[in-house]
């Protein structure tokens, strides 16, 4: 089980938005992925469930569900298989002994081919490839039924089993059929790391592993689902995956940051705030900015996060802004700044503003025909630096344009006319100005 959650690069920053609606042309709203949980991740959730809290029947289903097959089949088929594990005339009564047998059994009877992303139960059921989180799940529905009681464990990259034999935690790993208690086995040594990849980390190692119950292992398979959708630039559907993560684990009060995890099994409520954040990162890098705010205010209500919402919304909001200059639409870049003002924290709206003035002014500057537009253009630059609207670069930027404007023939002026003095340098420049590198998306 190889974790491939990365942030995608959030290019650009946004404060948690209020119940407000942005204004956009329907035709232009994309349908976004469900945010609300399926209502059998709720019905599923037992709060402080321990190991004996669900059935080997419960876990069964549980497992399909997050699987995506809920067809009544395949219950049908671990039914037979549970069947024929406890009415073998060869199932010992020992629980170690039976641990033992069932790992067998898997492996003569039901896993054919190690597949790192083949997560699911029903695809062991229909052709026999498993990974390491799909064969610790069935082996734990198999023990279940069998009266054992099975946890798991993670590392950083792998998940595998824990049966619980007289008080004792004994691990298995269920890709290798000498995974049981493989510690001193040569055998599973030999074949293990060339079949998976995967490094056996001991119980010592007590630093490098977590053990996790039976409902954060089955949750595993949803998050390799999510991983593998994201691989393949499918956010859509990854959200709605990482929501009901998120409310099979930590059930109605699922928005809650809890420090029981560790970075061995992210914290659920941080992991579905990495899969709104990536879609809507995903909707920017579309040239979707509408969409990208439409989002921000439908999602994040719902799922708060003040520091990365509002960085998110700047990015969407700068680079909307940004079209807007690109293209010499000035008055829209203006009406769209003013819109999003009850969205952007003061910091961020000040420096869009800063940017938005920075870039009307040098192009007016670049308009200058006449006496008159000079003076208006001064006024309006003079302005901007009393109220802070225009940085240094810009202020700078509109001087060499000034400076480098072409003399042409005019009649002779009068006195006290003309440009007149340049007050936009009455406050001194910094000793090196930098050019803003505005468009960072």
């Amino acid at each position: 089980m190889k974790r491939i959650f990365g942030l995608f690069l959030i290019l650009f920053i946004f404060s948690s938005l209020p119940h407000v609606a942005f204004t956009q042309s329907p035709a232009s709203r994309t349908n976004f992925p469900r945010i609300d949980p399926d209502q059998k991740a709720l019905d599923f959730y037992k709060p402080g469930s321990g190991a004996g809290a669900y059935s080997w029947t419960e876990l069964a289903r549980i497992a399909l569900w997050a699987s995506g097959d809920t067809a009544a089949s395949r219950l049908d088929q671990i039914r037979t298989v549970v069947t024929a594990i406890n009415s073998s005339p060869r199932f010992p009564s020992a629980g170690k002994d039976r641990a033992e047998f069932i790992l067998d059994y898997m492996h003569r009877n039901l896993l054919r081919t190690y597949s790192n992303s083949q997560t699911g139960i029903d695809i062991i059921l229909s052709n026999g490839r498993y990974n390491c989180v799909s064969s610790a799940v069935l082996f734990m529905i198999l023990c279940k039924s069998a009266g054992l009681d099975v946890n798991a464990v993670v590392t950083k990259d792998h998940a595998f089993a824990a049966v619980n034999i007289d008080g004792e935690f004994i691990d298995v790993e269920t890709t290798n059929r000498y995974g049981f208690d493989p510690g001193n086995r040569r055998e599973f040594h030999d074949q293990f790391g060339k079949v998976t990849g995967f490094a056996y980390v001991p119980q010592r190692n007590y630093r490098d592993r977590q053990a996790i119950g039976s409902i954060e292992l089955i949750s595993l398979i949803l998050w390799n689902r999510i991983a593998d959708l994201e691989r393949r630039n499918r956010f859509t559907e990854a959200v709605p995956l990482a929501v009901d993560r998120l409310f099979l684990l930590n059930g109605a009060a699922a928005i809650v940051n809890s420090d029981s995890y560790s970075a061995l099994f992210e914290e659920p409520y941080r992991s579905l705030l990495d899969r709104l954040l990536n879609y809507g990162s995903s909707l920017l890098r579309a040239g979707k900015e509408d969409d990208g705010l439409l989002w921000a205010a439908l999602a994040s209500p719902k799922y708060p996060d003040e520091k990365r919402w509002s960085e998110f919304v700047f990015a969407a909001a700068n680079n909307r802004l940004n079209k807007y200059l690109k293209a010499g639409r000035i008055a829209e870049a203006g009406n769209f700044l003013d819109s999003q003002r009850p969205f952007l924290d003061s910091a961020s709206y000040a420096h869009l503003e800063n940017f938005f003035t920075d870039t009307d002014l040098a192009t007016r500057t670049g308009r200058i025909r006449n006496i008159a537009d000079g003076d208006a253009v001064i006024a309006a630059i003079e302005e901007a630096r009393i109220n802070n609207k225009i940085s240094d670069t810009g202020r700078l930027t509109c001087w060499q344009s000034l400076c480098r404007k072409p003399r042409r023939s005019s009649p002779p002026r009068r006195a006290g006319t003309g440009l007149g003095p340049l007050n936009i340098l009455r406050t001194p420049l910094p000793a090196s100005v930098q050019t803003a590198n505005w468009n960072r998306a």
